[in-house]
Parts: structure tokens; C-alpha cells; sequence
């Protein structure tokens, strides 16, 4: 069936090449609602409605007073806990502490094996007992390094994670576009995973259209180029901007149509630079070309698509 199905697309655009679609909706390529990371009170917002914006830039920053006293708090335990850490004199006292008790030991077990009686067994238990103490206390020594570097980074990670918190006050944009909404202003209050800013791409936008089987078949039209035609509003020229089909979604609809979804590369006006030649919401004509090649960057204000195609 798809074997069919192909030959009986290929069959088709060796016959007509050029397929018009007039039922065409034109929409962001991506539209963000970009969220707050963390609650709090705005402090600043850095944009302005319909402004242009850089991927990464500075949309708004939340109150970050109360964190950065938390985190030269969290600062100062962590520098503490470094100290501690590096400081050996405790096991350093218990490791000498240790050989002079084995020392002791050592010599009054020799004076007691040259004369026999020379130092009494309980003294000599005592001795053995000290040097055990002093086995323990470097364990114990040791142990309370291990704790304290354990302490350590228990600490860094509390400063990693306020580090990580200041951060997320500042919220930024994810993609370069043009900021379409604003949700709170200064001195507002917002909550975790309330959108603050809405942004869109206008460099690329995505057509979506009706087609009927009959037209196009759907066979291998995915990759095809294309061209969207309307009529400027500020000049009443008209405007060509071309692309490729991006995919079609896999369900027949009534009147045997499909959707197909193609993507074009937007231009700036060349006598308003501030300006987006084609905008979401305008109403344009796309022609799916099914055997001859399109360049995606084009764009003509004026010429018709059969000279263009020449």
C-alpha cells in the first residue's frame, strides 16, 4: 500500500509541480511562557512589551536580600567546618599521648622479665589498660576527621544550593524572540512555575494548513519546499517567504484532508528594520512545489511565483 501510495504521489507532482493551499494558519515557531524558578517579590523587571530579546538576556530578578544573608551565614559555617577539618592537633595530641604509654609499658615489661617480681602484674594490667585508652583515642580522633570533612561537605553542598537559588532569582529568556507579555511588574509577588513573561520566535514561523488527499497525496511530501505569498499591508506588494514541510499528522480528516505543517524563515522589512515582513495571524496562500528544489532563504516583494520558478 505505501508502495502504491508513493508512486501514486511521484505520479502526481511529475504531472503538476506546483499545489496551492489557501486554508493556511500562520503561527510562532516557538512561543514560551517562561516561568519564575523560585517565589518571591519581583524586584526589577528588565523588558518591555514587544521588544526584541537575546537568548539568555535578563527578563526580571526577585527580591535576593533575605538568600544572600542566608548564604554569607551558610559562608561562614562552611569556612568553620574547613577549619575544623584541617585542625589535627586532637589527633596528634592522641597519637602521642599513645607511644609514651607504650613506652611506659614497654619498659616496665622489660624491667619485670629481667627481675621477676621487679614490678607487680595489676601495675603492668594498668599500663596495658593506658596503652588500649590510647588506641581508642586515635580511633576517635580519626573518626571526628572523617565526621568533620563529612561536615565539610554537608556545608558545601547547603552554599551550592543558595548558589543555586540566587541564580534562579534572575530569569532569563531561553530563546531569542520578541516579548509579548509581561505578567507582573515590580514589586509583585510570584509564585514558583507562574509564567512572569511570555515570548515568541519571529525569525521562523510555522505554517499550518488543510490539504486534500486529493491535491497532494501525503505519500513523500514531508521535506518538500514551499512558499507563503500575502499581501504586505504596509506597501500592497506582495510578500514571498519560502521554506519546507516539516510533517503531516498521521489521521485522514473529513472530506479526506490532512493537516501538513511547514516551516519558513522570516526577514525583517528592508524599509523598516524593526519590522517582521510576515507576522502570526496574517492571511496567506502556500504553494508546495512536488518536484522542483526551493531555497528556504529567499525572499522576492514583487515577482510572480511562475518567474520566480523559471
Amino acid at each position: 500500500m505505501l508502495a502504491s501510495l508513493t508512486t501514486l504521489c511521484s505520479g502526481f507532482a511529475a504531472e503538476h509541480s506546483t499545489i496551492e493551499v489557501t486554508d493556511c494558519v500562520v503561527r510562532f515557531a516557538e512561543e514560551v511562557h517562561v516561568p519564575s524558578v523560585e517565589s518571591g517579590r519581583v524586584a526589577a523587571v528588565n523588558v518591555k512589551l514587544n521588544e526584541p530579546i537575546d537568548r539568555n538576556a535578563t527578563i526580571a530578578r526577585l527580591d535576593d536580600r533575605t538568600l544572600k544573608i542566608r548564604h554569607r551565614a551558610s559562608t561562614l559555617r562552611l569556612d568553620h567546618s574547613r577549619r575544623t577539618a584541617m585542625d589535627d592537633v586532637e589527633l596528634r595530641y592522641a597519637e602521642t599521648a599513645l607511644a609514651e604509654a607504650e613506652a611506659e609499658l614497654d619498659s616496665n615489661r622489660s624491667i619485670h622479665n629481667d627481675v621477676s617480681g621487679a614490678i607487680p602484674l595489676s601495675h603492668l594490667r594498668r599500663l596495658r589498660l593506658a596503652v588500649e585508652r590510647g588506641e581508642l583515642e586515635v580511633a576517635l580522633a580519626k573518626k571526628r576527621r572523617v565526621e568533620a570533612q563529612v561536615e565539610v561537605e554537608m556545608r558545601e553542598a547547603d552554599v551550592a544550593m543558595l548558589d543555586d537559588q540566587l541564580r534562579n532569582l534572575e530569569i532569563t529568556s531561553p530563546l531569542a524572540g520578541t516579548v509579548l507579555e509581561i505578567s507582573r511588574s515590580p514589586g509583585e509577588w510570584i509564585e514558583k512555575g507562574e509564567a512572569i513573561a511570555t515570548v515568541a520566535r519571529l525569525d521562523r514561523l510555522h505554517i499550518h494548513a488543510l490539504v486534500r488527499q486529493e491535491s497532494l497525496p501525503a505519500g513523500q511530501c514531508k521535506g518538500l519546499p514551499i512558499s507563503v505569498h500575502w499581501i504586505d499591508s504596509h506597501s500592497g506588494v506582495e510578500r514571498t517567504l519560502r521554506g519546507t514541510v516539516l510533517s503531516l499528522d498521521p489521521q485522514i480528516l473529513a472530506d479526506a484532508r490532512y493537516r501538513l505543517h511547514a516551516e519558513v524563515i522570516n526577514r525583517r522589512d528592508e524599509n523598516d528594520p524593526s519590522r517582521w515582513q510576515l507576522v502570526p495571524g496574517t492571511e496567506v496562500r502556500m504553494q508546495v512545489y512536488a518536484n522542483q528544489p526551493v531555497s528556504a532563504n529567499a525572499s522576492t516583494p514583487t515577482s510572480s511565483p511562475s518567474e520566480r520558478l523559471r
